[in-house]
């Protein structure tokens, strides 16, 4: 069978399944019904008279062959992102573009403090942001679907260039009626006792809420959870609860909301970190490497490398 036959789509979910480790995990990344990626991959290794997936432990790993086929189709995909983006820019007249991926929370800071002086030096290059959960911005640079990233969470994640920076404290965001207000800061012990604000469980202020919570013996149980910083910063101001974040995400919130940040008392919560991400073998245009040289220089004035 000629290359150009092979069926692109089972292709494709047999490299998310080899990335994600399983048919399962993998469907919900890509919000497809097991079944159907099962049935594709089944047909698909009909196809190639070859065995594409073994089960190991609880995972399910490619063969050599299902390597292969993941591994043609990983760098189609990657020419074929980089084509698009020239014969955009060309359509545009642009100076080139970039796919920047922004943790939520950390957006307005970087378009204020970073983006906006690029914006003078290249100001003919198109910049994409998007937003969204730290382990779906990994799979994105390793398939070249992202330049770099600017994300938040417990640890940088393997594979990819690195430079991770504090960002703590992790304070407990109130209204300033709330009764731990006044706190100069608060154990983990005493939050149980409030009605509790969390985030969807790919936010890294929820991996850190998570970890906080359960080494000191309890389990993160909020009254509400939200998908947007924003919202949890709306049922805060409305004394509805207690929301998580560092201090920098409300700072200028803090006086024109009524809200007070008050610091948890918890070694986690005092050595967050954001992390700048990027593909170790992607060559950066001119443009892009100076759009990452901001971002390391503006995250090393406003905290130290680790």
């Amino acid at each position: 069978m000629a290359m150009l036959l092979y069926p692109e789509k089972s292709i494709r979910y047999l490299y998310e399944v080899g990335n994600y480790g399983g048919i399962r995990r993998a469907a919900e990344a890509l919000d497809v019904d097991p079944a159907a990626i099962s049935r594709q991959l089944s047909q698909l290794a009909r196809e190639m008279q070859l065995p594409l997936l073994e089960r190991r432990g609880r995972n399910v790993v490619l063969t050599e062959a299902g390597k292969l086929l993941a591994e043609d189709y990983a760098h189609t995909h990657q020419r074929r992102s980089q084509l698009d983006r020239q014969l955009k820019d060309l359509r545009h007249k642009r100076g080139g573009s970039i796919k920047l991926r922004v943790g939520q929370g950390m957006v307005d800071e970087v378009v204020r403090h970073v983006l906006q002086p690029f914006s003078q030096t290249y100001p003919d290059v198109f910049i994409d942001i998007l937003s969204g959960d730290m382990q779906t911005t990994v799979s994105l640079i390793a398939k070249g679907d992202v330049d770099m990233a600017v994300g938040f969470g417990p640890i940088g994640p393997p594979g990819l260039k690195c430079l991770s920076f504090h960002r703590g404290p992790i304070c407990a965001v109130v209204h300033s009626q709330h009764p731990i207000a006044d706190y100069s800061q608060i154990e983990v012990a005493e939050l149980v006792n409030y009605s509790l604000i969390g985030m969807d469980k790919n936010f890294g202020i929820q991996s850190y809420m998570n970890a906080m919570f359960s080494q000191e013996g309890f389990i993160f149980s909020p009254a509400y959870s939200c998908n947007l910083f924003s919202s949890a910063i709306a049922l805060s101001q409305a004394g509805m609860g207690i929301a998580f974040m560092t201090a920098k995400v409300v700072k200028d919130d803090l006086i024109a909301k009524n809200l007070v940040a008050v610091p948890i008392h918890h070694r986690i919560a005092r050595e967050s970190q954001c992390h700048l991400l990027r593909s170790a073998d992607h060559r950066f245009t001119p443009a892009a490497q100076h759009l990452w040289q901001l971002l390391v220089t503006f995250f090393e004035g406003t905290a130290g490398a680790v």
